[in-house]
């Protein structure tokens, strides 16, 4: 049997992940050729049963315009060979023949990362085969449970000194620590009953937001202009009245208010190099705010109002632009 071949890829210098390795090339032989496989040891990594034509092999090779000779496939290596490099024979099976023929061998090498572990990490297992739905992707994440270091030193700049702060819908409380370190005393507000019994078990003061039912309207507990200051931080976005929220906000501060906010301006900036903000793929995120959409927002119920970007986003724009990952808003009674 005569045979000849090349494999374009994986690349000798590239890793490869485990659950995503790239076999292609060319192959030509003089009995037909039935399927291109991949295998470590014991192991069939992939096959492929569908050759197509190259027509840059087959005019080097002098072979028939239509003679198939091209082949790609994916392979999947089993999780005892994460972080090692394989050396893997690649085979082709022949019409009529019983067993495949050993072609050449290749050596890829993997990647020690298993996206399994990571966020949507079932998308990346061969043994998730059950259809996905909209629920499944677009869902809620975690609260934070730790704060952004960029937001902490805004607050830092921007709230008065030794103020009383309300921090509205606060997750687990990720922000106590820091504004207490500045000087500040906090309190939490929380509509969550999951959250609100962690910070009970956390022993941070807080206060439940009860849920408005029909007529009434949503309030937060407590009396006007309590506090010297509010935060809102990743709050607005998820509000089924932004208006309202924020004239209850206004309502119990007597000095400022300092809102952060996913930043929907990175949609237009990314669009063209087909990207979208992480943070924007939870489902429950209602509301998308550029620096004038919040702006005019908050001046329905504040006095003067400030707006910026901040925080390093993951990628820069298709002309190199870099573009805040949030917008951060102070509001003056």
């Amino acid at each position: 049997m005569n045979f000849r071949c090349a494999i374009d890829q994986p690349l000798a210098a590239t890793a490869e992940y485990r659950q995503r390795i790239p076999f292609a090339g060319w192959v030509s032989g003089s009995e037909e050729i039935v399927s291109v496989s991949a295998w470590h040891g014991a192991d069939m990594l992939g096959e492929t049963h569908a050759l197509f034509s190259r027509p840059d092999v087959n005019a080097a090779l002098h072979l028939p315009d239509g003679a198939r000779t091209g082949f790609r496939f994916f392979g999947v290596a089993s999780t005892q060979h994460l972080g090692r490099r394989l050396d893997v024979e690649i085979r082709v099976r022949l019409a009529g023949a019983s067993a495949p023929v050993v072609l050449t061998t290749v050596s890829v090498a993997l990647s020690a990362v298993d996206y399994q572990d990571g966020a949507y990490g079932n998308l990346c297992n061969p043994a998730c085969v059950d259809l996905h739905h909209r629920v499944h992707i677009y869902s809620s994440g975690a609260p934070a449970e730790t704060p952004s270091p960029e937001c902490v030193q805004l607050l830092a700049n921007y709230l008065p000194r030794g103020s009383d702060v309300l921090d509205v819908g606060c997750g687990v409380g990720a922000y106590a620590a820091a504004l207490a370190a500045q000087g500040h005393t906090w309190m939490g507000a929380e509509l969550s009953p999951s959250l609100l019994r962690e910070l009970t078990r956390r022993g941070l003061p807080h206060r439940a937001i009860r849920r408005p039912r029909w007529p009434f309207r949503y309030r937060l507990p407590f009396r006007d202009r309590r506090f010297d200051a509010a935060i809102a931080i990743e709050v607005l976005e998820h509000t089924t009245d932004p208006v309202r929220f924020v004239q209850e906000v206004r309502r119990v501060v007597r000095r400022r208010a300092c809102f952060s906010v996913p930043n929907a301006e990175l949609l237009a900036f990314w669009a063209p190099r087909m990207l979208a903000p992480w943070h924007m793929l939870e489902g429950d995120h209602r509301n998308f705010f550029s620096r004038f959409i919040l702006r005019d927002l908050l001046l329905r119920s504040f006095r003067h109002v400030e707006v910026f970007d901040y925080g390093t986003a993951p990628a820069t724009t298709r002309e190199n632009l870099n573009v805040g990952y949030h917008l951060f808003a102070f509001a003056d009674v």
